[in-house]
């Protein structure tokens, strides 16, 4: 619990589980927000978004950015792609263009999502994918095979 003073001087009391909050009626452009915590936003934001914890696009929320997080909830509208440790939530009246990258991903009735959609196979793989996405080595790929198939007839056959 965060203890603040307020304008009279008097101890308030927080609780840490509030996280950051970007309020209706404010707009963020051209940047980036990255922190430790939970973070809803419920503005208008142009950038790319960044925690370890929960972020929430509340419905007056209006993103253009990609987002990196543990869980992320759209009930707003956010226009770029999403990487998850864990879930998504679109829920409904919630709008998502873009890709998701997620281990658990759930869209409510009357909520909206075009794009691609890539599940992992566990939690920790994909955060196994997450930490260490910069620090990859690339692998050349083996060309994949070309040419017909054809069924093989029985034996004595032709």
């Amino acid at each position: 619990m965060k203890r603040l003073k307020n304008s009279k001087q008097e101890m308030i009391s927080i609780p840490q589980e509030v996280g950051s909050i970007l309020a209706e009626g404010l707009t963020f452009k051209g940047g980036s927000l990255s922190g430790v915590g939970k973070i809803t936003l419920n503005c208008y934001f142009v950038g790319n978004i960044s925690t370890n914890d929960l972020v929430i696009v509340d419905e007056a929320g209006n993103i253009l950015g990609d987002i990196e997080a543990q869980s992320v909830i759209i009930r707003g509208n956010v226009k770029g792609n999403i990487v998850a440790v864990e879930g998504v939530q679109i829920q409904s009246g919630g709008v998502l263009n873009g890709n998701i990258t997620c281990a658990d991903l759930n869209i409510a009735s009357g909520a909206a999502f075009s794009g691609e959609c890539n599940m992992t196979a566990s939690k920790k793989e994909n955060n196994i994918l997450v930490s260490i996405a910069d620090k990859s080595e690339e692998k050349p790929v083996p060309p994949l095979a070309t040419g017909v198939i054809r069924k093989s007839s029985p034996a004595g056959t032709s």
